[in-house]
């Protein structure tokens, strides 16, 4: 077997592990669709590259991959951000539960006035009103506290797998070598 072919079955090896470990950690963390995979740990994939300047390995996941990585501070939220909020919320279909809560809560309110005035008579809100008050709240949310993030990539990375890595790949050529991992987020 050519010494290409090897590095290159090595970083095969080294890609497929990196992607399942770090889908696995995305589900032991809770970050799931439905007791099924999340739309994040579905876009993590690797792409190897050879050309005459040598040979590159990236991890690709979608950029807000990092913020569920990473750390956010408390700041605003753009209306970008507001959208992909609003896209989240509809995944996970809590626009509905929000709704029948809501109302539950209006109702309880009302019950719970004593005075002599004609009670209105209160429905669920509707959906686009539910979606653009969850969206607030979230919003608000992050704006306040940020969002402490649950290091499902870094975990992986940090684990050694990458300085056992450059361990085989210098047998393999003789030489030492210096591997920096850090995802692509195209």
């Amino acid at each position: 077997m050519a010494l290409v072919d090897e590095i290159l079955k090595e970083l095969e090896d080294f890609g497929t592990s990196l992607k399942d470990d770090t889908q696995q950690s995305l589900r032991d963390k809770g970050v799931t669709f439905g007791g099924q995979d999340s739309k994040l740990s579905n876009k993590i994939r690797f792409v190897i590259k050879q050309s005459n300047g040598g040979i590159t390995f990236n991890l690709l996941m979608p950029q807000y991959g990092l913020a569920v990585d990473d750390d956010r501070k408390a700041a605003g939220v753009s209306q970008d951000g507001q959208k992909n909020i609003s896209s989240w919320i509809k995944r996970k279909g809590m626009v509905g539960k929000f709704a029948n809560d809501t109302l539950q809560a209006r109702l309880k309110k009302q019950a719970e006035n004593k005075t002599d005035r004609k009670k209105k008579k209160l429905v669920k809100p509707s959906f686009e009103k539910s979606l653009k008050a969850l969206t607030y709240l979230v919003s608000r949310k992050l704006k306040q506290k940020g969002f402490k993030g649950n290091h499902f990539f870094t975990k992986v990375v940090n684990d050694g797998r990458i300085k056992a890595l450059q361990d085989r790949l210098s047998k393999l050529i003789k030489t030492e070598i210096l591997i920096q991992i850090k995802p692509d987020t195209n």
